[in-house]
Formats: structure tokens, C-alpha cells, sequence
């Protein structure tokens, strides 16, 4: 139906205005597809949006290779060759006055092979770096701290399966002569091979020591060699350097840095300190064990030392004794506390003046006293003994005072190690090398073909050193000829052999000593005391106290234990806590006496010779007989080291302030400070079972 008075453009309006946007569209599409609305110009080119970087990228192009060339178009510019002309001639004028400069130093050694291409004809002078000095060695004992057996099944293995985990270890020192090592770098070569290049020695740096060991076998030859590389649980320096290379993950910037690290860490790299001990005298290097073993002297010195130790403590008491009467005499009151010179003969007080003598009385033997205790300090004094303690004064706590150089510049690097894998009682002689990174490592390409297995290895091993003196590992169990007596000459007539021994034993900490007296047949068995109240650690995690701090390298922590001071945890912990050590510990070894005789000693002439008592042991189940001397015994290193350990051990677990200051650890940067580890040998001579 038609509408009346609406026009045809009002009737069709959305209709036209849908076709008029229909047509935009078709057109914004055409000229999307069919024309290029987005080009731009660029450096009067006109392109499309994509490539509108070629301009740029050509022109970074023609840059680039105009640098390149060998031979550049130098654009031409007013004034420039008066320039150069004025440059050259300021370059090559004399700028001294002396016609003579003189050298400061010795100029770098450039290899010029590097720089022209024929680095693969050069064949270097590649030398094994020379000995370290003659090894000093001294053996140890003490009691592990139980913290350490954490994780660490090698160190498990070796001390047992329970507390108290003794160990005997020994320590090798040494020196290294650095400045000689650079001498005999820079001195090789000569004919068609080259010193290498200084810039590849200039790093090198010492990376630790290895150990190398004999046994002494029961016919006196020696075993063969075996190798020691660091603690049990710990790897060394080199043999990390060593598995990282075969793995592939070791660069040639790496093992310099590496390098750089093991001198700005030389005091634990060069100077490892040993197993942290909770029981035994404090750690002390070879040489120092060295220089008390000569502080200590003969046995005689020894004795008279100990014998005015006794009296000095004999007069201190019986000052004591005169004090205490005097300090009654003046108070008067000598009959209510029994004292002698406050009353008189009947029960009477006595006169003032009557007590005045007796106070002055007293005062001139307290006087007289006091010269004899100052006398026998004098004299204690005298042969190197502390009169307080009784110990030799040169035995003080261990400093470590050394201040390491650069390898190449120290001609006396101080180094030592540790083998804690020796077995207890057996002799052995150590030898030692020096580990240095390899100067040749990772520079196979401008090595000739026959050199390049020599760049394979990150560490290179020194020449050994001479052999050691023979030490004696501290042994479990020992025993020394004190006395003997043939039998003959005696008051009552002949009466049987007689072997009076000292025998030790090894536990928690220290050595127990005990006395005994043997006829031809007896074997060696006695029971050494122990101190009171000493009781073992026992781990935090067992006693519910998980939150105290950690020992010093890591593990469990103690109780009753001061981490970082060492020493003993009876002396510093509480005594109700851990396990009660015995009273006694049995000291049995399958030895016994058969036999004591007198036989001549070694004189200048006939008419000089004396006789000696000799005794003749056996041991069960071994053939032969050990033949013991007393005076040999008892002036050996290691008769003198027990025998001192011995002493100290008397002391152990009562408080540190009343015998003697405590020993001083040593002083480093580390994260690792020592505790006690005890000193018990060194040496040859002795025995052990």
C-alpha cells in the first residue's frame, strides 16, 4: 500500500545511506590492494613500509668496508701533510737529554711466534719444576670431634664405630723455593728450544702438597710408595682442578683465577689445618714439636725438673701451714682452733708480748720460705721449666705468623699437609711434591704437535723431595724399659729376673700411663687410672638441643663442647652430660719377658766398658726376641712425647684457669678455626704394641 504525502527519498533513505557506506568500503579496499598509500621516502627513494631499513643497511655496508680496506681512500684535506710532517718529526725527536736511557727492570719476554703465524715450529724448554726442601715430621694423637664423622663414611671407617673416636695422624713440613723455581723457568731453553714466554709463567702459584709414603717393614727395607692427596672427606685443590679439566669444564681464564685464589687463601691452601679435636693438646707444626722435643732435655733434666716442682709445691704448702698459725696468733684464739703459742703452758692466755714473738717467730719461717720457693722458681727457670706448671716454658700455643708472598717471589714458601690414614704404632718416611697450575694448560693451538699433550694436564707435580726421617705413628699401646735386675748379687742371694716397664695407652685425648713389674713369662697387662668426673660428648641432635651453634667445620653440634675454643668438653661443659668415661682403661699387649742380662756398653776403650741390664721380650705369635735397653727407652722422642701427654692428662677436666692459660687458636681469616689436636710423637726410637 502506497503511503500518502511521503516522497520517494524519505521512503528509501536507509536504503541509500547503506549502499553510499558499501561503496566506501569497496573503495578503501581497492586502494589498499591496488595502490601503495603507505610508501615512504627515504633518502630520496620512495619504498614500501618493509623495506625501508635497505637504505640504512647499504650505507652501514660501504662504511664497513671502507674501514676494512686495506688501502682506504684518505679523503684529501688542506694542511694535513704539514701536520703528519710535524707529527713525525715530534715522535722521533730525542726526548732525553742523556743520550743513554736507562732500563728499570727486565723487559717482558714477548714470544714473537704469537704475532707472526708460526707459533707451531717453535718447541719450548718445558722443565719439571724443581725438589721441595728435606720434609720435617712429627706424629699426633687426639680425640675427633664427633660432628666430623657426619656424612663422611672414610673418616667413620677409620676411627670405629663409638666414642671416644681417637686418631693418630702425622704432619710433614717443608719449604719451597719459589724465586729458583722462576730461575729455572726463565734459565731454560737454548739451541732450537725457547724459554716460555714469561706472561705464561708470571701466574703460576702453589696449589698444595702431596705426600708420598714408605712402611718400614719388620726386615728394616721399605715398602713401596703410596700416595696421600688431603684428608679423608676433603678434596684437594689439584685433584679438583684434575676431575674438572676431564670433564671438560676448565678454561685456561679459569685456571688462572683458580691460581689467584690459591695465593689470597695461601694459608689454608699451603698450610691446611689438621682434623678439629675435642680431646689432647693443642696442634703445633713439626718444627715446633722439633724445637720443644730439644726444650724438654735429657730424662735427667727432666727429673730434677720434676722433683723441684714437688718441692716448690712442699714449701707453698707449709707456708700456708705458718700463715694460717700466725693469722691464729694474732687473733688469740689458738685454743679454740687447736693452734700451738696462743696460750700459755697451763691453758692461760699468754702476754701480748708472748704472742708478739710467736707472730714474729712465724714470720721469719714464712721469710725463710719464701727464699726457698723464690730459689727453686730460679732454678726451674734455669733448666727451661715453668715453676706454675711444671711444663717446659717453650710449649705455648701455636701462631701461625707466616706471610705468604707470590710463589715467584718467596724463596722460602712454608707448606705442610696431613695423613691421617698411617697406621697406629708403625714406622714410616714421607717425601713430598709441590702441585703448581701448569703454565702450558689450554694452549695446545701454539704448541707443536709433539708438545701438546703436555698442555692436557691443569696441575704439574715438582720433583720429590729427599726422604724423611723415620716417625713412629702414635701408637695405640706402648711400653718402655724403666729398670731390670738379672737376679744375682742380691741381699737375700739369687733371685729371679725382674722388668720393671711403664706402659701406655691412648684414650680420649691422651696417653694413660701405668707401672709394672715383670718376671721371665708375664705379660704385659696393667689398668692405667683416669681422671675424675670426665665424661664423653654426646651429639645435640641426641640430647634435644638442636639449636646450638655447629662446631667450627660443620656437622653435628656438642654438648659440653665450646665450638672454636677446642679442648676438652669436660672442661668446659657441664659434667652431668654425656657418658661417664671408666676409672680405669686396660692396657694389655701380647708381649712378654723372657729373659734380663748384663752386657757391656760401648766405651772409648776395654778398661772404660761398663755392664748395662738388658732385657729380652717376646711377642706372641712373631718369632725373634725384642731386645730393650732402659736408657735407650726412656731418652727416645717418642718415650719423651707419651710420657708428657701422660702428665698433661692427669689435668684432664679440671677447669683451664687453675693449670694453665688456654691455648691461643690460630690466628686466620677462615671459616675453620682449630681446636685441640693432640701432639704425641715424632721420631724414632721406642715401642709400641
Amino acid at each position: 500500500m502506497k503511503l500518502k504525502g511521503v516522497g520517494f527519498f524519505e521512503a528509501h533513505i536507509e536504503k541509500l545511506l547503506l549502499g553510499l557506506m558499501v561503496a566506501v568500503a569497496a573503495g578503501v579496499v581497492v586502494l589498499q590492494f591496488a595502490g601503495s598509500p603507505n610508501d615512504v621516502t627515504v633518502r630520496g627513494q620512495t619504498l614500501p613500509p618493509a623495506r625501508a631499513y635497505d637504505p640504512v643497511e647499504q650505507r652501514a655496508q660501504q662504511i664497513d668496508a671502507q674501514m676494512s680496506a686495506a688501502d682506504p681512500d684518505i679523503p684529501v684535506v688542506e694542511g694535513r701533510d704539514q701536520s703528519l710532517a710535524g707529527l713525525e718529526e715530534s715522535v722521533r725527536r730525542q726526548v732525553s737529554v742523556s743520550p743513554r736511557i736507562i732500563a728499570f727492570g727486565q723487559p717482558a719476554e714477548i714470544d714473537d711466534a704469537l704475532f707472526t703465524g708460526q707459533a707451531e715450529d717453535v718447541e719450548y724448554a718445558v722443565i719439571t719444576p724443581p725438589a721441595p726442601s728435606s720434609p720435617v715430621v712429627a706424629s699426633y694423637a687426639g680425640t675427633l670431634d664427633p660432628g666430623l664423622l657426619v656424612d663422611n663414611d672414610e673418616l667413620a671407617a677409620i676411627v670405629g664405630p663409638s666414642q671416644p673416636y681417637d686418631i693418630a695422624m702425622v704432619s710433614v713440613q717443608t719449604t719451597y723455593n719459589g724465586v729458583a723455581l722462576q730461575e729455572a723457568y726463565r734459565g731454560a731453553g737454548g739451541g732450537d728450544r725457547r724459554a716460555l714466554p714469561f706472561n705464561w709463567v708470571n701466574g703460576i702459584e702453589a696449589l698444595g702438597l702431596q705426600l708420598e709414603r714408605q712402611r718400614q717393614m719388620p726386615d728394616g727395607s721399605w715398602g713401596q710408595v703410596e700416595v696421600i692427596n688431603g684428608l679423608p672427606g676433603e678434596e684437594p685443590l689439584p685433584v679438583t682442578l684434575q676431575a674438572d679439566a676431564a670433564a671438560d669444564a676448565l678454561g685456561r681464564d679459569q685456571l688462572a683465577s683458580d691460581a689467584r685464589f690459591a695465593f689470597e687463601a695461601a694459608a689454608d691452601v699451603r698450610r691446611p689445618l689438621p682434623l678439629p679435636m675435642i680431646a689432647g693438646p693443642q696442634w703445633k707444626p713439626p718444627t715446633a714439636v722439633r724445637e720443644e722435643l730439644a726444650a724438654l732435655g735429657s730424662v735427667d733434666k727432666q727429673q730434677e725438673a720434676q722433683r723441684k716442682f714437688q718441692q716448690l709445691a712442699n714449701e707453698q704448702r707449709r707456708r700456708e701451714t705458718f700463715v694460717e698459725q700466725q693469722e691464729e696468733a694474732r687473733r688469740g684464739d689458738g685454743d679454740d682452733r687447736g693452734g700451738r703459742g696462743a696460750r700459755g703452758p697451763g691453758g692461760d692466755p699468754q702476754e701480748p708480748e708472748t704472742e708478739n714473738r710467736r707472730v714474729q717467730t712465724l714470720q721469719r719461717q714464712i721469710d725463710e720460705i719464701d727464699r726457698r720457693i723464690a730459689r727453686l722458681e730460679a732454678e726451674m727457670l734455669e733448666l727451661g721449666y715453668d715453676p706454675q706448671t711444671g711444663q717446659p716454658t717453650e710449649t705455648t700455643g701455636f701462631v701461625d705468623e707466616v706471610v705468604d708472598q707470590r710463589l715467584l717471589e718467596d724463596g722460602d714458601a712454608s707448606l705442610w699437609a696431613h695423613d691421617v690414614t698411617a697406621q697406629p704404632g708403625a714406622t714410616y718416611r714421607y717425601r713430598t711434591r709441590l702441585a703448581i697450575n701448569n703454565p702450558l694448560y689450554g694452549r695446545e693451538p701454539v704448541l707443536i704437535e709433539s708438545q701438546r699433550p703436555l698442555a692436557a694436564s691443569p696441575v704439574v707435580y715438582s720433583e720429590p723431595s729427599p726422604w724423611s726421617e723415620p716417625v713412629v705413628v702414635a701408637p695405640r699401646q706402648a711400653f718402655f724399659l724403666t729398670s731390670a735386675s738379672d737376679g744375682r748379687g742380691g741381699a737375700l742371694g739369687p733371685s729371679e729376673p725382674t722388668a720393671s716397664i711403664e706402659v701406655f695407652t691412648f684414650y680420649y685425648g691422651y696417653y694413660r700411663r701405668a707401672t709394672l713389674t715383670l718376671r721371665p713369662g708375664d705379660l704385659v697387662f696393667a689398668e692405667a687410672d683416669m681422671p675424675d668426673d670426665l665424661r664423653l660428648p654426646v651429639l645435640a641432635e641426641a640430647a634435644g638441643q638442636a639449636d646450638q651453634v655447629p662446631p667450627d667445620r660443620g656437622g653435628a653440634p656438642l654438648v659440653g663442647a665450646q665450638p672454636g675454643r677446642g679442648g676438652d668438653p669436660a672442661d668446659q661443659g657441664d659434667a652431668g652430660q654425656g657418658e661417664p668415661v671408666p676409672d680405669e682403661v686396660p692396657v694389655a699387649i701380647d708381649v712378654y719377658l723372657v729373659d734380663v742380662t748384663f752386657e757391656p756398653t760401648q766405651a772409648e776403650g776395654p778398661a772404660d766398658r761398663t755392664t748395662q741390664p738388658v732385657a729380652y721380650f717376646s711377642r706372641v705369635g712373631m718369632p725373634g726376641l725384642e731386645r730393650r735397653v732402659a736408657t735407650t727407652d726412656r731418652l727416645s722422642d717418642l718415650y719423651q712425647m707419651l710420657s708428657r701427654s701422660a702428665d698433661e692428662g692427669r689435668d684432664q677436666g679440671q677447669a683451664r684457669a687453675a693449670l694453665e692459660g688456654p691455648a691461643q687458636p690460630r690466628e686466620r681469616e677462615r671459616e675453620r678455626t682449630p681446636t685441640e689436636g693432640g701432639l704425641i710423637g715424632g721420631g724414632k726410637g721406642g715401642g709400641g704394641g
